[in-house]
């Protein structure tokens, strides 16, 4: 076998990639409560409203990039015949990625916005452990209490199914050892069923029993499937750092990157018109029009990500706009970003409790220009501040522990 042949660092340019999708996420949900969207498809600006329809499809390269960049070591490990990663220092990397900041959050929420709503311990200890996703207490239907964090939930639990996950892949691949084509079949073939989670989630979430908008729409089934599918495109990864040669699906991209971005351009214009559903409208939809979003969604992720990852792609266009100083910097800040835009536009409409009661925001109070200003200056700074005082002293913890523990000679990839 060949080992770790010379290739391009893509570092920066998946930086800009989180970059831009915490940003749209942010931009859409400020859109809807400037009341620019979700006036109906012949009202407002179609374009935006068309944001709102596409808002799940934003997140989807998300948690691709999280499987494939988690997978990928574990894979690596499988090719090699090496111990996988230590599992301590795998556990405690990952959640001192995304715990403290989550935590710092939840405390400023509860202390600055929701301080006066608190009547029981309950009420502090539900959100920092992420229990208030699976029980709604809103009568409304609403998601009850800090609405993002529910990617938070899914993203620490992917954490610990995927040790258990590799643990069974790899001893099913490794018993084709020698042969690291074999072995990259049998992971993907482990992984593929997986990926159906998703799409059977989406159907059982939209039966008309359910009603809309069920909380459970929310819980980690629903992006299981993509992570699985990212975990995949992690096994390729590995395999070409391993052997030096290039699975299928990545010369494929290195011929023509763009034109997978022209067809994720499409699909997500597809995703707007809705065929089974109403134009440009982010209503409830039914199973059908609920289907066919979650597999463009899913495909949609994988055009957009694979161009940036195939070891051999090269495009301009995607290194101007993705690998520029500002994307990389919003892609550093991104996971605050992500996690501070609702708080700040709760604390800009004084909307009230933003846990456990409907939310007193009316769309189309605020000047929509000023609105987004407002959210967009106010999330960069607490971003900003949180990622050097939080995030990055919790990283170094984290590598600290991780290095200290791949010093142990059993435990060495």
């Amino acid at each position: 076998m060949k080992g770790n042949p010379p290739r391009r660092a893509r570092v920066p340019v998946l930086d800009g990639i989180r970059g831009l999708i915490a940003i749209g996420v942010l931009f859409t949900h400020t859109a809807y409560f400037a009341g620019i969207m979700d006036l109906g498809p012949a009202k407002g600006v179609p374009v935006i409203n068309w944001l709102s329809v596409g808002l799940t499809i934003i997140l989807t390269p998300f948690f691709l990039l999280s499987g494939m960049l988690l997978y990928k070591s574990f894979a690596k490990a499988t090719f090699t015949g090496a111990s996988g990663p230590p599992l301590k220092a795998f556990f405690a990397r990952r959640l001192l990625r995304i715990v403290p900041t989550y935590w710092v959050v939840v405390a400023a929420t509860l202390l600055l916005i929701n301080f006066a709503s608190i009547d029981n311990v309950w009420y502090v200890v539900a959100p920092v452990l992420g229990l208030h996703y699976f029980k709604n207490t809103d009568a409304s239907g609403l998601i009850p209490g800090l609405e993002i964090s529910w990617s938070v939930v899914t993203e620490v639990i992917f954490y610990l199914l995927l040790p258990v996950a590799a643990a069974l892949i790899n001893r099913y691949a490794r018993s084709a050892a020698g042969d690291p084509a074999r072995q990259l079949r049998r992971m993907i073939w482990c992984l593929l069923p997986f990926v159906l989670i998703g799409p059977a989630w989406e159907i059982y979430t939209h039966l008309p029993s359910m009603g809309e908008y069920p909380i459970e729409l929310f819980w980690p089934p629903m992006f299981l499937g993509v992570m699985a599918l990212g975990m995949v495109l992690g096994a390729l990864n590995a395999y070409y750092d391993v052997t030096g040669k290039l699975p299928g699906l990545y010369r494929l991209a290195a011929k023509s990157p763009l034109s997978w971005w022209a067809l994720a351009f499409a699909l997500y214009i597809v995703n707007c018109i809705r065929p089974f559903d109403k134009a440009g409208s982010s209503d409830y939809p039914p199973i059908s029009q609920a289907l066919l979003d979650h597999v463009l969604t899913v495909v949609w992720g994988v055009l957009v990500l694979v161009p940036l990852i195939a070891p051999t792609a090269r495009s301009k266009v995607m290194d101007v706009v993705l690998g520029n100083q500002l994307s990389v910097f919003l892609g550093r800040i991104s996971y605050g970003v992500y996690l501070w835009h609702f708080p700040v536009l709760y604390f800009v409409f004084r909307a009230g409790s933003l846990f456990g009661t409907a939310p007193m925001l009316t769309p189309g109070t605020i000047a929509p220009w000023l609105l987004v200003g407002e959210v967009l200056v106010g999330t960069i700074i607490l971003a900003t501040l949180t990622y050097y005082l939080v995030e990055r002293p919790s990283g170094r913890l984290g590598a600290r522990i991780a290095k200290s523990k791949a010093a142990v000679p059993t435990a060495a990839l």
